[in-house]
């Protein structure tokens, strides 16, 4: 490895590029290389070191023991302890590195028990992807941090070459975490697709319908403020006490404007009529006849909702971060490659403090960013003026967007405080506070959605997840559903919903799995974490289910089991290059599933099946796989090509195109009915 293209220390102490523990000359760095050298030049610790300290960079206690000396703490082999110095000096010097020493040390606790267990059994860290049972034990052990490790471990897997091992192959990785999935019993759950699609399309109609009438809103709502000062008596700060009959919207009052100078609206209904948000009322929240002004503050408390929702649906942030997000947060980074990817930024206190993490999300986040925007930016004129809030300064220019209702017809100062985070409401509430957002009969689960369910979560509760249940929606089933949908974005067949998750499932594989180091700010490590937990799940959940007897070969039995034993064998380095830039090994086609290992297949067996199972002279693919059980889907495939081949010209190209796919259709029917 050339050292003089790694990047350099980057910890934030004074060091510059001419300090004399920068950059290492060799790799590994030599024993006498300087680690940490205080401000005045002295060296601290040297690379070879038992202990490297790092208190003057932490300004108190803080030192990692790597075993191989006196002292105490676990100890390693020679060999295990040099090679986690490897993985320590790549942490620091390497693509990537860490930018204070906290983050280091937190990262050598989560991998050292790894090398705690290789020298326990003898052998080194760099043979492990050989002993699966080691692994297992590994995975088992209930002091491993396995989210963090598995990011860790999967980080080491792509920089091999550079750093000079490997600790766990794909294949290695693959039995980690299959024993990991095994050890944990609950899992989850996964949002079957019918009912997914059904809430994020809701979520969508609902904050689209806001960006709709976005201006008469906002006009709407001033209009009130303005109409409750003047009853104040001119200040709106007097109004948050309450007026009473004063009240501009008092329907015992008659309209229009008394001589004291009170001006009264009737029914609020009546304004919102005036403002063209009347039925936009309607629809969205409990708002009959002769409602009150209360359900616009209802309605903006909905879409603040609304959009949390959303955002966590196309990204893999946890409630609690979203809750937090600030009107600034949205982004968009072009790479070095020149590709647009969104995110969004934000604060997390979950392990390890970062006032500054990326979330990569997909575009279509936008629209809900611009309506959480416009609801904060009211209610924070409203906060302005309310004598029972007191928001930092900071607060007010770049304001939560999971905003307070401060409005002074809002109740009374108790319910008022000075945070400016409010808790988050449970997903599942919704239903009872805005009733018109979801239907209840449309999130009953059906058997698909149970069969799903089941395929994908391990350990579902059959007294919640039942037949004709509602399905009990919660804020971390969207993270994982999230992240299973960006991995295998052809499970949603819906084509909103792929096209809101074309850019997200690209991004995401791309800079989740290796290349995040490309982008100017760092990217959340535990949504890394889950990430790729998920993604080397959802490899060996795919190999299993090609393995089941209603996976047929359009050649013979003993094809399927060579097809399936070329996948277990074939060279790792080719699989893990194609999980990571975001092609899945074994995916799901139109007629049942594909073990190509090989390019893409230019036809893609999902718009056009012709591929698959040939026409004319030429023979079915090699790595195609069959479903049985999609026998209803292909028939009625084939009734649709019939009919249209029925009205095309012979000989033309569409003739030709839909004449291959109706034979490949055809030869797979065949094929089902002789297994």
């Amino acid at each position: 490895m050339n050292v003089s293209n790694l990047p350099g220390l980057q910890i934030d102490f004074f060091i510059k590029a001419d300090s004399p523990n920068f950059r290492p000359h060799c790799w590994p760095p030599s024993v006498d290389f300087p680690v940490v050298v205080d401000s005045d030049g002295n060296i601290i610790s040297r690379y070879g070191d038992v202990r490297w300290d790092f208190s003057v960079w932490h300004g108190s206690n803080l030192k990692i023991y790597f075993g191989d000396g006196q002292g105490q703490g676990h100890k390693l082999s020679q060999d295990n302890a040099n090679l986690l110095r490897q993985v320590v000096a790549w942490w620091l010097w390497g693509y990537g590195g860490v930018t204070n020493p906290t983050s280091l040390v937190f990262k050598f606790d989560t991998i050292k028990p790894l090398f705690v267990i290789c020298s326990k059994h003898n052998i080194s860290a760099s043979q492990l992807s050989s002993f699966p049972d080691i692994i297992r034990e590994i995975a088992s052990n209930p002091t491993i941090k396995e989210t963090h490790l598995i990011t860790y471990l999967n980080d080491l897997m792509f920089i091999s070459e550079e750093i000079g091992f490997t600790i766990l192959n794909k294949k290695g990785m693959e039995v980690f975490i299959n024993a990991i999935v095994k050890r944990d019993k609950v899992q989850t759950p996964y949002i079957p697709t019918r009912l997914w699609h059904y809430q994020v399309n809701r979520l969508k109609e609902c904050l689209d319908d806001f960006i709709a009438h976005k201006d008469k809103i906002e006009e709407c709502y001033r209009f009130c403020l303005e109409a409750y000062a003047n009853n104040a008596g001119g200040k709106l700060s007097d109004a948050f006490d309450g007026l009473a009959e004063n009240s501009p919207f008092n329907t015992a009052r008659g309209v229009g404007k008394i001589k004291s100078g009170l001006v009264f609206y009737g029914s609020f209904s009546n304004t919102a009529r005036s403002f063209e948000i009347d039925d936009l009322l309607k629809k969205w929240v409990n708002a009959e006849e002769g409602y009150g002004v209360r359900a616009l503050s209802s309605y903006l408390s909905l879409i603040g909702f609304a959009g949390l929702a959303y955002i966590l649906n196309f990204s893999l942030m946890r409630v609690e971060e979203g809750n937090r997000l600030r009107a600034d947060c949205f982004g968009v980074e072009v790479d070095s490659l020149g590709t647009e990817i969104y995110f969004i930024r934000g604060a997390t206190t979950k392990t390890i403090k970062d006032n500054n993490a990326s979330w990569i999300v997909s575009p279509s986040v936008k629209i809900a960013i611009e309506a959480l925007v416009s609801v904060a930016s009211l209610r924070i004129l409203s906060a302005q003026e309310n004598p029972y809030v007191s928001l930092p300064k900071e607060f007010i220019d770049n304001p939560v967007l999971q905003c307070a209702s401060y409005e002074p017809w809002t109740p009374n100062k108790a319910s008022q405080n000075k945070n400016p985070f409010k808790n988050p409401r449970q997903y599942s509430e919704s239903l009872q506070i805005w009733p018109k957002l979801f239907d209840e009969n449309e999130l009953r689960i059906t058997e698909k959605d149970l069969e799903m369910a089941n395929r994908l979560t391990n350990g579902l509760d059959p007294e919640k997840y039942a037949v004709g249940k509602v399905w009990p929606l919660a804020w971390h089933q969207l993270r994982r559903t999230g992240a299973v949908n960006m991995l295998a974005s052809g499970i949603v067949s819906e084509f909103s919903v792929q096209y809101q998750l074309k850019h997200a499932s690209r991004a995401m594989s791309q800079y989740y799995g290796q290349n995040y180091y490309k982008l100017k700010e760092p990217l959340n490590n535990e949504a890394r974490s889950f990430y790729l937990r998920e993604m080397y799940e959802s490899i060996v959940r795919d190999l299993k289910e090609l393995q089941a007897d209603h996976y047929v070969s359009p050649h013979t039995e003993k094809r399927k089991q060579q097809l399936l034993s070329e996948i277990s064998e074939k060279d790792h380095k080719q699989l893990l290059a194609a999980a990571k830039s975001g092609k899945v090994s074994y995916r799901e086609t139109f007629l049942g599933g594909c073990a190509n290992l090989g390019p893409p297949c230019p036809l893609g067996g999902i718009s056009n099946i012709s591929s698959c199972m040939g026409f004319g002279d030429e023979k079915p693919c090699k790595s195609a796989l069959i479903d049985k059980e999609k026998l209803p889907m292909i028939n009625q495939l084939k009734d649709v090509l019939s009919s249209q081949i029925k009205g095309v010209e012979i000989g033309t190209p569409l003739y030709e195109s839909l004449q291959a796919q109706l034979e490949s259709a055809e030869r797979a029917i065949h094929v089902i009915h002789r297994s």
